[in-house]
């Protein structure tokens, strides 16, 4: 079987949507051929002008072809231009994606006429043409198309009519929970092609938990940590609120918080003095984030708007409890009281979760164990790789 997986942010581009679809890619790729189109490959610019700065290039990602298209020649400077004001003067967008579309399809045929595809299988991230043009070069080959939106249905959801047409059209749409499936069909997906297929945990097989401790001058004090990108919706600030109500029962308490930062947490970490809040640089690697969360003993991120919350699974991997916001997502993923806590996203709701984690070390303990044994039957990546490759043959018979 041959794969074709069109990613418009791909390694070294990081966040959750861009590592979980690289590891889909590379475990599906020690078994079928897999080859993969992307457009940026950097944090550093919005969307639209990342994607007009993008340069055609070719690299690879371990044993995986990587294709980075972009506007060749003249294009450049035209979409350059006008990517400084997307967003901006809305007349500009539908202007800017149908130029953008004009400029990479042949990059894009092009891709497909050298590896012939069985699949193509489109992810999200970023901005819709991206999917649009990955839908239209399938049909124009007539290969099955397989998207996986990520609409983060519990934010403002991906409901414009452009989403809404592929939602329809895609040959099958990958949700991450049953209650992303039904808000899919919700916007006009078919029921019978959404497929429950959520991401698997990326924790490295070793760590160093005493290491992390050490270097990060957390001795033995009890440690929350916050793992993700430092964004309002993450919750960080209702944690970092929530610490002086938890030192009044635990003055020893630590509160850890990796993960990319923003320009926002990047100000409001700098007027944070006291020494028992602990920011991490913007990127660690995998066996630093491994070690972190096996150096905590309470994982916290409330936050309101996730497609499924893999870092939830990924704290369950190192049997630690888990704290998230209540809302849809998240009571699929998480039972609350039985593998985690979930609460509102407020500092009295936080803390109160925090210290009754950290106070009955047995429950928290059973928490932990509870996630693991979850993250064994449900998540694991041998598993949901199995459930991807049967809606690829399945598809690939139906079309044939």
């Amino acid at each position: 079987m041959r794969i074709l997986y069109v990613v418009p942010r791909y390694w070294p581009s990081v966040g959750g949507a861009q590592l979980h679809s690289r590891e889909l890619v590379q475990r599906i790729g020690t078994r079928h051929a897999v080859s993969v189109a992307t457009q940026f490959t950097s944090d550093r610019d919005s969307f639209a002008q990342s994607v007009a700065n993008a340069r055609p290039s070719q690299y690879w990602d371990g044993e995986i072809c990587v294709y980075r298209i972009g506007p060749p020649g003249l294009w450049r400077p035209c979409l350059q231009m006008l990517s400084k004001l997307y967003g901006r003067l809305r007349p500009i967008n539908p202007f800017f994606a149908i130029l953008l579309h004009i400029a990479i399809m042949p990059q894009l045929e092009a891709i497909l006429r050298r590896h012939q595809p069985d699949i193509l299988h489109a992810v999200h991230i970023g901005l819709v043409y991206s999917s649009e043009t990955a839908y239209k070069v399938a049909r124009r080959f007539q290969i099955p198309y397989v998207w996986t939106p990520f609409p983060h249905i519990e934010g403002v959801g991906w409901r414009g009519l452009r989403f809404r047409r592929l939602y329809h059209a895609s040959d099958a749409l990958i949700a991450m929970t049953n209650r992303e499936k039904q808000w899919l069909v919700e916007q006009g997906a078919l029921a019978h092609r959404v497929y429950v297929i959520p991401v698997g945990p990326l924790v490295h097989q070793e760590y160093d938990a005493q290491g992390f401790r050490r270097v990060h001058n957390l001795g033995q004090a009890p440690t929350v940590l916050f793992l993700g990108q430092k964004l309002p919706y993450k919750g960080y600030r209702q944690i970092v609120e929530a610490a002086p109500l938890v030192w009044k029962h635990m003055p020893d308490a630590r509160f850890v918080f990796v993960g990319p930062r923003t320009p926002e947490s990047e100000r409001y970490f700098s007027k944070i003095t006291d020494q028992r809040v602990v920011e991490l640089p913007a990127i660690v690697d995998l066996f630093e984030k491994t070690s972190a969360l096996a150096a905590c003993n309470v994982f916290c991120m409330p936050s309101t708007q996730e497609s499924l919350g893999g870092v939830y699974l990924e704290a369950w991997s190192l049997r630690k409890p888990v704290i998230a916001a209540d809302i849809h997502v998240a009571r699929e993923v998480i039972e609350d009281g039985k593998d985690g806590l979930l609460v509102e996203q407020e500092p009295h709701s936080i803390a109160e979760a925090i210290l009754r984690l950290l106070q009955h070390e047995s429950e928290s303990r059973h928490m932990g164990e509870a996630g693991h044994q979850k993250v064994q039957t449900k998540y694991s990546w041998e598993h949901l790789i199995g459930k991807m490759e049967d809606v690829y043959l399945s598809l690939i018979a139906d079309s044939r």
